[in-house]
């Protein structure tokens, strides 16, 4: 009280009578100030709601076998049946409106207009929108005339669904086409920044199961999104406004652009039908934040982008991902339901926020109210709510929590250093992991193991320990890419199979733009290599109509130059190629010398030893070094 009596308020406290009445104004401020530290103090006693203890630290999980021999949840069996086509399925859901699921990651809605059919969504691969096709057969005769994309995720099919590309309608969001080619120079997968595609591809071939198995205790429940396979992508030749409505044979159909979730989004309204088609509404708790990376997606779009559809009140919602919905009234009640478990997300943690939660605090903020448990989406199947908070902290805040401790922490190699020694050697701390594996305390064994395998990734002990509890939590978790993640893991430290670092641009995507992976070149330099060097590389695409672009290796820096003709300083080397030898350097099939040598690589200005020493400053990919967890033998 002692501060209280020596601040403003303690002078009001103790003023007499006569006195307040010359401080209206003060007491006007005053009481703003007691509102906001009245709001700041309630916020402060946060409570912690009553969590059920951890399923990861020794909770009650009631495991099962699921037909393809995976040990799993067994609330994700129970949930899955409701909100996937879990095998290959023809629905009929209206007059002339089929959902087509369980061939892909994707359904696909397919409309029957006059003359044609219509598509919704095309499957990711050439192969999966061939099944897709044979399923199309059983349903009508009619030639597919209309494809419209909901996003670039599942838009690499559509030409195996055609006989005549040159002769459909593709219809698709205005960033469709861009998009798509962005994923692809990237290595396969969505990035924002096309230059860490490769990293990105590499996490989502892991969050789609390409490493585990599909039969045995650690099978996938989820599909694969094989990247690399061939596609059959059609680019959109019509794109679309947020409102815009077109006659669609025969159809009229209005088309929504405004809002995301993952990705630019293309809703389809057919008034006609009462159907919508969309990529919102997903099979699992909205994925706020995904392992595999990406941008941040903000919950309150996504709610709005959701808002649009119920307000249109369709008797029929068709989803990219999850079974269709029949009934105005069950379509609200799931939409309503799903924003609100949106919403709830995103407030929650901003109270956290307010509360001072730090970012690992953050992690079981939010609690969520047994109605909202009681929608079928909104179960934990795909993401998991507990990994959603921390995403929108970094985008709100950033990084710092607010803990100064961790203004300049030891490098993690040193810290687990200095712990295992601490802790007194690594036979006691894998003792200690080890005896929290037997008491069921999955995460806190990872944890601690950790510790030790940092020291040494190639400990076979300690790789094998923790193998044993990530395929624990990876069969006690609800989230299916969680579990790939963890069961991905767990088999790369057991030396089955090995995770690429990096999924690098196919050679004829490069070769298809090589003046952009010039561009893209400029990351790989070596600073500390680089530091007293200053020279210009010119490349001239002699397959390209000889479009030259440069780099200007300036000290540690380098900068791409798009027009070498206009820039300040005249290039030292000019080389001269097709593209196709350029992308083998890009990808490190070759290198400059065996290039030159056999004549793939033509010098016109320049010493080539100079040149090859230019060329060293720069990080090479090695296909034999292309993994995240190391071989467990060299």
């Amino acid at each position: 009280m002692q501060s209280v009596k020596n601040s403003l308020w303690g002078g009001l406290l103790t003023a007499p009578p006569v006195a307040l009445a010359f401080r209206s104004t003060q007491m006007n401020n005053c009481r703003v100030i007691a509102m906001t530290v009245a709001l700041v103090l309630t916020l402060g006693q946060f409570p912690a709601h009553a969590a059920e203890k951890s399923r990861y630290m020794g909770g009650e999980v009631t495991l099962k076998t699921a037909p393809n021999g995976a040990v799993v949840n067994a609330e994700v069996l129970e949930v899955n049946s409701k909100i996937l086509y879990l095998k290959p399925t023809t629905e009929k859901v209206a007059d002339g409106v089929w959902c087509i699921g369980g061939y892909s990651l994707a359904n696909t809605t397919v409309i029957e207009g006059d003359g044609g059919l219509i598509v919704y969504d095309t499957g990711d691969t050439k192969e999966e929108a061939e099944h897709v096709r044979e399923a199309i057969k059983k349903i009508s005769d009619k030639p597919v005339k209309v494809i419209i994309y909901s996003h670039s995720h599942y838009a690499l099919g559509g030409g195996a669904l055609v006989d005549n590309p040159d002769d459909v309608l593709v219809i698709g969001h205005p960033k469709l086409n861009e998009t798509v080619q962005s994923s692809l120079q990237g290595g396969g997968a969505p990035s924002a920044i096309p230059e860490v595609g490769p990293i990105m591809s590499a996490r989502t071939m892991t969050q789609f199961n390409n490493f585990v198995p599909n039969k045995g205790p650690d099978a996938s429940l989820a599909g694969k999104l094989e990247i690399g396979k061939p596609i059959a992508f059609l680019p959109a030749n019509r794109t679309v406004k947020d409102g815009e409505t077109l006659d669609v044979l025969g159809l009229k159909m209005q088309f929504f652009t405004k809002y995301t979730s993952d990705d630019h989004n293309l809703t389809v309204w057919i008034p006609e039908k009462g159907v919508v088609l969309n990529n919102f509404f997903w099979p699992g708790t909205p994925n706020i934040y995904t392992l595999r990376g990406g941008v941040y997606r903000d919950p309150l779009i996504w709610r709005d982008g959701l808002k649009v559809i119920r307000d249109l009140q369709p008797e029929v919602l068709l989803n990219t991902h999850t079974r269709a919905i029949v009934g105005k009234d069950e379509v609200r009640r799931r939409l309503t339901g799903y924003m609100d478990q949106i919403s709830l997300t995103y407030d929650q943690t901003l109270r956290g926020i307010l509360a001072g939660r730090s970012l690992g605090d953050l992690r079981d903020v939010v609690y969520i109210p047994p109605h909202l448990k009681e929608i079928p989406e909104n179960a934990q199947v795909y993401g998991e709510t507990v990994h959603f908070p921390e995403a929108i902290y970094q985008y709100v805040i950033g990084w710092f929590d607010g803990d100064v401790t961790k203004l300049f922490r030891v490098p993690p190699r040193e810290e687990a250093q200095r712990l295992v020694e601490l802790m007194g050697g690594k036979a006691k701390v894998v003792a200690a992991a080890r005896a929290a594996l037997d008491a069921k305390e999955y995460a806190w064994g990872t944890q601690l193991v950790q510790y030790v395998y940092l020291l040494d990734p190639r400990d076979k002990e300690s790789r094998q320990l923790k193998a044993d509890l990530l395929r624990q939590m990876a069969y006690r978790t609800t989230g299916s890419i969680a579990r790939a993640f963890l069961l991905s893991e767990a088999l790369a430290l057991e030396g089955k199979v090995t995770i690429s670092l990096l999924v690098p641009p196919t050679p004829e995507v490069i070769a298809g733009s090589p003046d952009t992976f010039v561009d893209f070149f400029r990351v790989r330099i070596d600073p500390k290599k680089a530091q007293n060097t200053d020279k210009v590389v010119q490349f001239v695409f002699t397959d390209k109509e000889n479009k030259a672009v440069g780099l200007h290796v300036r000290r540690g820096v380098v900068e791409y130059v798009p027009v070498p003709a206009d820039y300040y300083k005249q290039p030292d080397y000019v080389l001269q190629l097709d593209s196709e030898p350029w992308a083998a350097l890009y990808l490190g099939s070759t290198d400059l010398q065996k290039a030159v040598a056999a004549g793939k690589v033509k010098l016109a200005k320049g010493d080539p030893k100079e040149l090859a020493g230019v060329f060293d400053l720069f990080d090479k990919f090695d296909p034999n070094r292309n993994y995240k967890i190391p071989p467990l033998e060299e």
